[in-house]
């Protein structure tokens, strides 16, 4: 046990260094004796989220197995804490260690269970060696401590818990004792939450911004996990399962029955239940949760209640609030009010000012309205009230949607036939003689006015029985004709009940413009009204519908007409231009066959897919009668042969075949060219194969991609390269619209990344060998060694041939091919080796496809499907074969659609053509598909399952849920090592169960598994080398005039020097690749030169790098990137300085002027304290005035020197003494150690003591030429311009520094520290003061993003580390004499001894005063009270004596015979021993043995004496 803190220093450092073997055994270790307790630590630390699977996995089994079978012997936490105090016996002390150990195991299966970033199997596992523990509870009963933990977490998680929520409830809350204990913990958590969140009258609480606090998400936890706890049926429900043995028996019960144990269980579940409940709802609750709890509180909660009218004032408040709150609530307050006996006087009242336009239109209306319905079928209900509704209702008719409108008619029927005393609102008429019918029914009206208030709440003050339902009569005008069919049939007497039944509101509560619109579709109807027309009309109306009109009528006898015949074939014959023709219904047959076109490549690897799949998915469409209801699909394939001229030569001839879509091309180049034509003649263009990001829906409106893009394929691209760490990349490409725009979207999204594509190597289409290998080779001169090869089937695989020749896939290099190499490879029934061989270590991307059950039963039959249409060599199915089969799938469902949606097949001459008709290109037979717009929006609008996945277009014409399986090619064949999604990237998980979780596509969550590049290596490459085109790096130098040690040039030979190259050199030297670099001097050495325009030369491509004394400073790094600093630099101040010599007055420096004061002050606060104290019991602190005043002063300032002759005799006065004397001791060891500094120590002044002060003198300022301190001056300081003077060399720096600012010099010179340290080496008239108030450092600058400046910054770690950095600086700088740090100084000048430098000493000396003064006070005063009780006369004594006098005297006189009182010496008690009577005489004679004695009396401890003070003193005893 004494090893354990031992043991747990050393978790951190094992836990990341523990392999799987090592684990199981340190779990074997522990079980089998207690002499490996120490592992316990080692094993807990392993329980992360972030963990190894693996590890975690067993670590928790060994560590559960350790802790159940010593539950039973586990202390409590306060028996534990007991323990620990009592005393160190070892059983007690191993309990409280294993008590620590199994809270923080308990602890950690919290966090497993309850992170999202815990792995599904080992929250599982958590989750259920937790409640193991819940379970073994001491005597079997449920451990509800441990469970309330856990629960406490799931509540205050921040993150979705819904995982877990769905573990429980599948698991755990079947069982009736879990239940109880998550309804008793939910009701402590809620009960706190809400003592701690801001209650406010409205419970409704939204926040306007959409973010959510925490409270909130709080609350939503606890109302997910009430929610997912099962509603149990108390009714029907006969037997509880427990989880726990005893279940919710406290202990001494013992109940046999089981009848009566089942009521007993529903009774405390019901108790428990209500309490969880209440406590929610009195949380200030998000709408959302409080419009769900609403939703569902009639069904889930108020029947599972013990008594369900509690809930009364929070329905009733829910109610009050109005709109669709109020709406919602309807439905538990009318359960209380039928139910449970509530009364709510208002409730029509605000049933009746529900009733709006917008309660038609909610989300809940269908619930409202059949409730709305069961209110008001009671038979008691006041005429006033029924008239009022109906009334209401029939205003709203008026407004609201045909839907509405059907289930208000059907309300006022009801309304109508329940209540017969309202019916005359339906049969009123007016009799202008009957003017003196009593009743509101028959008062007169005037005609025309409705007296009905609408505006009115009250609905007896409405007027409805003044009024009539005239908004019914005229809905038989509505221009929707169900609502004036539904009026028309309800054409009974109303008053005659046994003619009518009621409406049955729930056939149309739910109705909506939908629903009404889809019941007319269904109706059929016997006559159909068509139009036909030669030529497609440009206007709405023509001459001939106007005859007489002054526009004319054209002459009908030389006009033709075309009418349908079976089969589809028109005839002409004479009539007008064009008339309506009514047909009966079952000539409107859809067409018998739908033609469409497929275009693509037949010899390629994706066109022989798409070929099969094309073919095979026709005959499945054509066998399923449910897609298009007896049309059949015949396609006919074009081969276009990679070709664009071809694809328009064939996208022709379809349109002279009346095709209505177009499936492919295969090819982004001839989609390119084919899409114009699809414009023009309007056909659908369905591309399963061209992944083109240009051809987009605004262009080509008529052109629909049904697989991904390209802009998802190099966002995954630019997700790999970002991952694995590299910055740039080369692009190899065929130099097409797909290479091309595919490289430009790749270029973008690195640039997203901060990435970039350092070299595009374009190889031209069709291109031979030699071409390829020349762009190859000029690829491998760059820096880059990461290649993105976008290529099609024809001409990757050469590309990677010819790289295997050039050893352009040997180690070090990356390979990532887009997905045209896995369409090849997965093709293919049998992986050729040779083929293999060059593609090792690459890493391939493939259109990722979830496996349903279409393409399983594509799958299965595809090697027949080959043999049945393909008449060359088996291949396999690969992804593109997938899309061609589901773009099919999806045109078969837009054409259904398209039918549905009363479209049709016809086609119309195209006007265009007309001016460019003749010849032999037969254009003429070219024409327009009339329905082409239509099909074209019923296509964006399928959406179904297919062989893919979900098929679906977005907004922007893009499938959904673009993902990618990311293939590293290997020796053995295929391997995928991870996936990539547009919704999470990178993962190892697929993507279909990402999309179940939130999104989380940050930096710390892209994983993928290790793959194995290049070389077989699993090391991941450094994907950058120094490139080997021949070129010398040009390296800008600085030739400075000054300062020549850090970097100088010989202006003859061109030779650079100094300590800044020999860094750079040596850094150079460790690189594990040669970078060939030139020196080239910049300025002419005469003087420094500007090293802003230095970095310049950078930008301008001038120089790759710059080497020397160049600052890292925030300008700079914004335009370029630094090494690692090899040196620390940054601003100092240089001035001048003087020896201070000392004076007379020296001995006064010490301390300041304060400090005098302050210590004076209290030498004679302490004098008068001491004083007060001992006056009365010390005869050496008594006497005259003048005496005591000149005691005081003695006694206090002697003490500075300890020889102070006064005695102090009481307590108080000898503690306050203590205090002084360590104070005292404090400051004069204080003193005399910063005056012998002053005497003896050589002290240098000068004026300037910081930055701050040189600003505010306005005296001019030196710098060094070319140095950046000028431009930090003045735009970083604000210094003027005018004050700043440029100095070149190290003589101009100390000559402006001696002659001073007065004499043409400077103050001082502000510099960078090496250059001032050098300096200081041969001027040691001159220091630095204050500190140094920038900090930065030097380093080499090379252009953004520059790799060689991350290799040499590594390198120059490397020097420091093994010293060779400092031998480098004591060559150089270190030669010339001593360094001059002795010289630089913060504060020339010894600091003067501050008061609050011993602020703490006089704070506690004042304190000890104070607390002494108020005890000495209380005591006099209590001694003055007993003295003045003790001289009062007898009550019968009629002649007062001298306390009586007291008593009546004035306030002054009492205050002078208090002083008095406290003047006077005090004398000790009276003892009965004859040594007391000695003592006391001696004390009366006055001589010292008397004091001594009385020494002992003080006024602190010293009793009560009876003083006689009638009898006055003899004049010689001291006052």
């Amino acid at each position: 046990m004494g090893k354990s803190s031992s043991a747990a220093s050393a978790t951190k450092k094992r836990r990341h260094t523990l392999t799987l073997d090592e684990v199981k055994t340190l779990g074997r270790e522990l079980l089998s004796s207690r002499a490996h307790l120490n592992h316990a630590p080692v094993l807990l630390a392993l329980l992360s989220p972030s963990a190894p699977l693996d590890l975690a996995l067993e670590a928790l089994i060994s560590l559960q197995s350790f802790f159940e079978p010593l539950i039973p012997s586990i202390p409590s936490a306060s028996a534990a804490a007991t323990a620990a105090d009592v005393g160190r016996d070892p059983e007690l002390v191993f309990g409280t260690w294993l008590r620590q150990r199994f809270d923080e195991f308990v602890a950690a299966l919290v966090e497993l269970s309850v992170s999202p970033h815990s792995d599904d199997a080992i929250r599982d596992v958590a989750l259920d060696a937790l409640m193991d523990f819940v379970k073994m509870g001491k005597d079997g009963k449920f451990h509800s401590a441990i469970y309330h933990k856990f629960l406490h977490a799931v509540v205050h998680a921040a993150d979705p818990i819904d995982t877990l929520l769905d573990l429980l409830g599948s698991k755990y809350f079947k069982y009736a004792d879990v239940c109880f204990f998550t309804y008793t913990s939910l009701d402590k958590i809620a009960n706190s939450l809400g003592k701690t969140t801001d209650t406010e009258n409205d419970v409704l609480q939204s926040r306007s911004d959409g973010s959510e606090n925490r409270s909130t998400i709080f609350i939503h936890n606890i109302y997910n996990i009430l929610a997912h706890v099962p509603v149990m049926d108390f009714q029907k429900e006969s037997t509880f399962d427990m989880w726990s043995t005893v279940g919710l028996y406290s202990k001494g019960e013992n109940d046999s029955s089981k009848d009566s144990s089942t009521t007993y269980i529903k009774k405390k579940l019901k108790l428990k239940f209500t309490k969880a409940w209440l406590s929610f709802l009195k949380l200030p609750l998000p709408l959302d949760v409080y419009k769900e709890v609403l939703a569902s509180i009639h069904q889930n909660v108020i029947p599972s209640m013990s008594n369900p009218a509690i809930l009364c004032d929070f329905l009733t408040r829910s109610y009050d609030i109005g709109g669709v709150i109020s709406v919602m609530a309807l439905s538990g307050l009318f359960i209380l009010m039928t139910q449970h006996g509530l009364e709510y006087p208002k409730f029509y009242e605000k049933l009746y000012a529900l009733l709006t336009p917008t309660v038609f239109m909610a989300k809940h209306r269908s619930v409202f309205l059949q409730l709305l319905d069961s209110c008001l079928k009671s038979s008691y209900l006041p005429a006033y009230l029924a008239a009022a509704f109906a009334k209401r209702l029939s205003r709203l008719a008026l407004s609201v949607p045909p839907a509405g409108a059907l289930i208000i008619i059907a309300l006022i029927h009801n309304l109508l036939r329940r209540h017969p005393s309202i019916n005359f609102l339906v049969h009123w008429e007016v009799d202008e003689n009957d003017s003196n019918a009593t009743g509101e029914a028959s008062q007169p009206k005037k005609i025309g006015a409705d007296p009905f208030n609408n505006d009115e709440a009250d609905p007896a003050k409405s007027g409805a029985m003044r009024s009539s339902l005239w908004e019914i009569d005229t809905l038989r005008h509505h221009y929707s004709p169900a609502v004036s069919r539904f009026v028309t049939s309800l054409e009974e007497d109303l008053t005659v009940r046994a003619k009518t039944t009621e409406m049955k509101i729930t056939d149309f509560s739910s109705g909506s413009y939908a629903t009404v619109f889809q019941d007319e579709v269904r109706r059929r109807i016997k006559q159909v009204p068509l139009a036909f027309y030669r030529t497609t009309p440009t206007s709405l109306f023509q001459g001939s519908d106007f005859p007489g009109w002054a526009f004319g009528f054209g002459d009908q006898s030389n006009s033709t007409v075309e009418t349908i015949v079976e089969g589809n074939e028109a005839i002409e014959t004479a009539a007008s231009q064009y008339f309506l023709l009514v047909l009966p219904a079952n000539l409107m047959l859809r067409p018998e066959v739908v033609n469409i076109g497929a275009l693509f490549s037949f010899n390629s690897t994706i066109g022989r897919a798409a070929k099969v799949a094309i073919a095979a998915a026709v005959d499945d469409i054509n066998n399923d009668s449910s897609v298009l209801q007896g049309s059949k699909l015949a396609v006919q394939m074009q081969d276009t042969n990679y070709s664009g001229f071809i694809g328009i030569v064939q996208a022709l001839q379809f349109m002279e075949k009346d095709t209505v879509a177009i499936v492919g091309p295969q090819s982004s180049v001839v989609a390119h060219v084919i899409s114009h034509v699809a414009n023009e003649l309007q056909v659908p263009l369905m591309s399963f194969a061209a992944t083109d990001p240009t051809l987009t829906s605004l262009q080509y409106p008529f052109f629909v991609r049904t697989i991904h893009s390209d802009q998802f394929l190099m966002a995954s691209v630019a997700d790999l390269v970002d991952y694995y760490g590299w910055k740039m990349v080369t692009a190899i490409y065929i130099d097409d619209d797909y290479g091309r725009n595919g490289i430009s979207a790749l270029d973008d999204e690195l640039a997203k990344r901060r990435l970039k594509i350092l070299y595009k190597a374009a190889i031209r289409p069709g291109a031979k060998k030699s071409e390829m290998a020349a762009v190859l080779v000029k690829a491998a001169m760059m820096e880059s060694r990461v290649f993105v090869l976008h290529a099609n089937d024809d001409s990757g695989l050469a590309v990677f041939q010819l790289a295997y020749n050039l050893t352009m896939t040997s180690a070090g290099y990356v390979w990532i091919a887009t997905d045209w190499l896995t369409s090849i490879l997965d093709s293919a029934p049998r992986l050729d080796n040779g083929v293999l061989g060059t593609l090792q270590g690459v890493i391939a991307l493939r259109q990722h496809t979830e496996n349903t059950s279409r393409k399983k039963a594509l799958a299965s039959r595809w090697s027949t499907l080959v043999k049945e249409y393909s008449s060359g060599s088996s291949f396999l199915l690969n992804s593109y074969g997938l899309y061609a089969y589901d773009t099919v799938w999806m045109l078969a469902y837009a054409l259904d659609e398209f039918f549905n949606s009363g479209g049709n097949i016809s086609f119309s001459p195209d006007p265009k053509l007309r001016a460019v008709a003749g010849g032999a290109l037969n254009l003429e037979a070219l024409s327009v598909f009339d329905g082409g717009t239509l099909l074209v929006e019923r296509i964006r609008e399928v959406n179904f399952t297919g062989a893919t996945g979900p098929v679906k277009l977005d907004s922007d014409g893009n499938l959904i849920q673009p993902a990618y399986d990311i293939i590293n090619i290997i020796d053995s064949g295929l391997r995928t090592i991870g996936y990539w999604s547009n919704y999470s990237g990178l993962s190892i998980a697929s993507p279909e169960t990402l999309y179940k979780k939130p999104s989380n596509g940050t930096a710390g969550n892209q994983n993928l598994r290790p793959a194995i590049w290049p070389g077989e290596t699993v090391a991941r490459p450094r994907g950058w080398v120094f490139p080997n085109n021949g070129e010398e790096l040009r390296i800008g130098v600085p030739n400075r005039a000054s300062y020549r040690e850090f970097v100088s040039a010989d202006n003859q030979t061109g030779m650079v020097s100094g300590f800044c190259i020999d860094v750079f050199v040596a850094a150079v030297n460790l690189l594990q690749y040669p970078v060939p670099y030139r020196f080239i001097p910049f300025g002419d050495g005469r003087e420094n030169p500007s090293y802003t325009e230095l970095i310049g030369k950078i930008l301008t491509n001038e120089f790759d790098a710059v080497v020397g004394d160049v600052a890292i400073v925030t300008n700079r790094t914004k335009v370029v990137d630094f090494t690692q600093p090899y040196t620390g630099s940054g601003l100092v101040i240089l001035t001048s300085v003087k020896t201070q010599g000392s004076n007379g007055w020296a001995f006064l420096q010490p301390f300041t002027i304060k400090m005098w004061c302050v210590t004076g002050v209290f030498f004679l606060i302490i004098g008068t304290v001491v004083w007060l104290l001992e006056h009365r019991i010390n005869d050496d602190f008594r006497g005259p005035p003048a005496k005591q005043i000149i005691t005081v002063f003695w006694f206090s300032f002697s003490t500075l020197f300890f020889a102070h002759r006064e005695d102090t005799r009481s307590t108080l006065g000898r503690f306050v003494i203590i205090i002084w004397l360590f104070v005292v001791l404090i400051i004069q060891s204080s003193y005399t150690a910063s005056l012998t500094s002053i005497l003896t120590v050589q002290q240098l002044t000068s004026p300037i003591k910081g930055i701050e002060g040189l600003i505010a003198s306005g005296e001019p300022i030196g710098f060094q030429v070319g140095s950046f301190a000028e431009s930090y001056l003045i735009h970083e300081l604000s210094v003027s311009p005018s004050r700043l003077k440029a100095l070149g060399s190290p003589d101009e720096y100390a000559t402006a520094l001696v002659l001073g600012p007065h004499k043409g010099g400077v103050a001082a010179i502000i510099d960078e520290l090496p250059y001032v340290e050098l300096f200081l080496v041969d001027h040691s008239n001159f220091a630095v003061v204050g500190f140094e108030f920038t900090k930065s450092g030097w380093g080499f600058a090379f252009p953004r993003d520059s790799q060689l400046a991350v290799d040499l910054s590594t390198a120059i770690l490397t020097l420091s580390e093994n010293g060779d950095l400092q031998r480098i600086h004591d060559k150089w700088l270190s030669s010339s004499g001593p360094s001059s740090s002795s010289q630089s100084t913060p504060d020339l000048q010894s600091d003067r001894l501050q008061v609050h430098s011993f602020s703490a000493l006089f704070l506690i000396c004042g304190v000890a005063c104070v607390v002494a003064l108020a005890i000495h006070a209380s005591v006099l005063v209590r001694q003055y009270y007993l003295h003045v009780a003790s001289q009062q006369p007898p009550k019968d004594d009629g002649g007062g004596g001298g306390a009586a006098a007291i008593s009546r005297s004035s306030g002054r006189s009492r205050l002078r015979a208090f002083l008095s009182f406290a003047d006077r010496r005090e004398t000790p008690p009276p003892r009965s021993s004859k040594k007391e009577s000695s003592s006391a005489a001696l004390g009366a004679s006055g001589n010292s043995a008397g004091r001594g004695v009385s020494s002992s009396f003080t006024s602190s401890d010293a009793s009560v004496s009876s003083l006689d003070v009638a009898t006055p003193r003899p004049p010689s005893m001291p006052r």
